[in-house]
């Protein structure tokens, strides 16, 4: 384990002011975050959350792309593209939203049904964005089924997790099912790595306790958790 970084939180805990809060979570965090073998999200991670961000946007894509020029009728061709490419458009937007809707349900299944409002809204922008669309082409696109057919697709998926969300998500946030496998990684750690970390998380705490930004009663439970579930002790307290 790094000295620096395993001393910074030590430092932080003696320097910090702690404007917004004390927060024992953070502090942990920054020790497992230099530990050998503990693995935060990456850059692959991160891309993979915003390719799932523009596939839950997507479905306004739908919705907007055969709007073309102010009040122009694109399937007439008097839009700015031509119907071929407006349709393009439209069924590459609707399909990716579908997929979208999808892989928002597998992943959120995967990670054992968290709560995100940002999912739940996703969702019911897929549901309106269907149904206008469906019937934007139903009144003004000569042969509407082969777009019908994806809207269609979107709009039941978008419902679908919409109702899992709202009825089967658990309490535990996506932030917080991070936080529990940074905590088994931790604790899969070699014994004296594990030493290492529960002597520094003393040090820790002895800090705060000297500022008195804490009690002993919250020292000594802090002091008897596991290692990595300092942001179980923050959640009840805070």
């Amino acid at each position: 384990m790094s000295v620096d970084r395993a001393s910074a939180a030590v430092r932080q805990a003696r320097e910090d002011d702690f404007s917004d809060g004390l927060r024992l979570s953070s502090l942990e965090m920054q020790q497992a975050a230099d530990a050998p073998g503990v693995r935060f999200g990456g850059t692959g991670t991160a891309l993979l959350t915003l390719a799932m961000g523009v596939a839950l946007v997507a479905p306004l894509g739908g919705v907007l792309a055969p709007l073309g020029a102010s009040g122009a009728d694109v399937f007439s061709g008097t839009g700015r593209l031509a119907p071929d490419q407006e349709r393009i458009i439209v069924l590459t937007c609707v399909w990716v939203a579908a997929i979208g809707q999808l892989w928002s349900l597998l992943a959120w299944w995967r990670m054992d049904r968290p709560p995100s409002g940002w999912a739940v809204a996703a969702a019911a922008l897929a549901v309106v964005a269907s149904v206008g669309a469906a019937l934007y082409h139903m009144a003004r696109t000569p042969d509407p089924f082969p777009l019908l057919v994806p809207i269609a697709l979107t709009g039941l998926l978008g419902l679908a997790v919409l109702v899992a969300r709202l009825a089967m998500s658990r309490r535990e946030t996506a932030a917080d099912v991070r936080r529990g496998e940074v905590a088994e990684q931790l604790r899969a750690l070699p014994s004296e790595q594990q030493h290492a970390l529960l002597a520094e998380r003393r040090e820790i705490l002895a800090a705060l306790l000297d500022r008195g930004l804490t009690d002993d009663e919250l020292a000594q439970r802090a002091a008897a958790a596991p290692l990595g579930e300092w942001w179980r002790i923050d959640r009840e307290r805070l």
